[in-house]
C-alpha cells in the first residue's frame, strides 16, 4: 500500500496524520497479533498505552539500530502485511517541484549515502529545484561495520558529520571553499560540541553537527538537528522544506519535523523517503516493527506539543 504524502502547512491540523496512523486498522491488527488489546480513551491516552505496549517491538534495547536483534519468533508475513498497509514500505515521491530548502538527514553511513544520492538524482532529473541544501548530523563516531561500508566513498570520515561533509563535497562539486565553525571540543565532549559548515553557490550548502539535548544518554537525535538548522538559518514563516530520509523512518521523522519546525516556526514541511530498493539494501520485518514503535513515540510527542499550544478554555 503506497504511503500518502507526508505534508504539513501552516494552518493544517498538526496531528491529523497521527490520527490517521492510529486509526488505521492495520495498527490494531498488529497490536492484536502480538497479544495486545486496543486501549480505550482519547488520542493521548491511546498513544501512551500503545507506546508502552510497543516495547514488544523494541529490539534495540537502548542500543543503536545496528544492534537490532532479529531472532524473535513471530509470523513475519502477517506482520509485514500490516506494515505495508501502514505505509511504511512504499514512500510517496515529492509532491512539489520547488522547495526553499532540502534537509538531508544523517544516520547510519550507508543511509547517508543513499539519501544524498536520491536527492542528487531528483535535482539532476529536474524533478525538484531548491535554493539550499542542509545535511543534518552529529559528531557520533562511525562504527567499524559502518566504516567498511563507507571506505569506497568517504575514506577519511570517522564521524557522521565528517561523512556528510565529504558527501556534500563529492556530490555538489564546486571550486568554492567551505567555511567551518566548531563550538566545543569535538574530541573530548563530542555530544556537547556542534559544527556548522557552509558554502555559497547553487545550491547553497550547509552541513550541521548538532549538540545533544540529552548528552548523558545519547548523541544528537533528529529533533536536535532540526533545532540547530532552524536556530542558525532562521527560516521565515511559510518556508517550504523538503526532508529526505530513508523510507521506513519517514513517518516518525515527519512527526518530529512538524513538532520542531512546522508548529513553532510556521513552516511548510514535506518528508520523503528513499525507495526500499535503493542501493540494493533490504530491511527485515523486525526493523520495520522497530519504526512502528518510533512513529508511536514521535506521534505522542507531537500530540503533546500541539495540545500545549492550544489556548486555555
Amino acid at each position: 500500500m503506497a504511503s500518502q504524502p507526508l505534508t504539513f502547512a501552516p494552518g493544517d491540523d498538526p496531528i491529523g496524520r497521527v490520527r490517521e496512523f492510529i486509526g488505521n486498522p492495520a495498527l490494531r491488527a498488529l497490536v492484536e497479533q502480538f497479544g495486545g488489546s486496543w486501549p480505550a480513551g482519547e488520542l493521548p491516552e491511546i498513544l501512551r498505552a500503545l507506546v508502552e505496549f510497543s516495547a514488544v517491538w523494541d529490539q534495540r534495547r537502548g542500543a543503536g539500530r545496528l544492534d537490532i536483534q532479529d531472532d524473535a519468533d513471530f509470523d513475519r508475513e502477517r506482520a509485514m502485511a500490516a506494515v505495508e498497509q501502514l505505509g511504511l514500505r512504499d514512500p510517496a515521491p515529492p509532491q512539489e517541484s520547488r522547495y526553499d530548502w532540502v534537509l538531508v538527514l544523517g544516520g547510519l553511513a550507508a543511509g547517508c549515502r543513499r539519501r544524498t544520492m536520491y536527492l542528487v538524482r531528483l535535482l539532476v532529473e529536474g524533478a525538484i529545484e531548491t535554493a539550499g541544501v542542509c545535511m543534518l548530523g552529529s559528531f557520533r563516531d562511525l562504527r567499524t561495520d559502518e566504516l567498511t561500508a563507507t571506505t569506497r566513498f568517504a575514506t577519511s570520515a570517522t564521524t557522521e558529520v565528517d561523512l556528510l561533509l565529504e558527501l556534500a563535497t563529492r556530490e555538489f562539486r564546486s571550486e568554492r571553499a567551505w567555511t567551518i565553525q566548531v563550538d566545543g571540543d569535538r574530541t573530548a565532549t563530542p555530544r556537547l560540541a556542534q559544527l556548522h559548515a557552509w558554502r555559497v553557490g547553487k545550491p547553497e550548502l550547509h552541513v550541521f553537527a548538532a549538540l545533544s539535548s540529552q548528552p548523558e544518554r545519547r548523541a544528537a537525535n533528529t529533533a536536535d538537528t532540526y533545532e540547530q538548522a532552524a536556530r542558525t538559518l532562521m527560516f521565515p514563516p511559510k518556508t517550504r522544506l523538503l526532508v529526505v530520509t530513508t523510507h521506513l523512518y519517514a513517518l516518525y521523522q515527519h512527526f518530529d519535523a512538524v513538532r520542531v519546525l512546522g508548529l513553532p516556526h510556521q513552516l511548510s514541511v514535506e518528508t520523503v523517503g528513499t525507495p526500499p530498493e535503493a542501493r540494493g539494501r533490504t530491511w527485515s520485518t523486525t526493523w520495520y516493527l522497530q519504526e512502528v514503535r518510533s512513529a508511536l513515540r514521535a506521534g505522542l510527542l507531537l500530540v503533546t506539543a500541539a495540545e500545549s499550544r492550544r489556548p486555555p478554555r
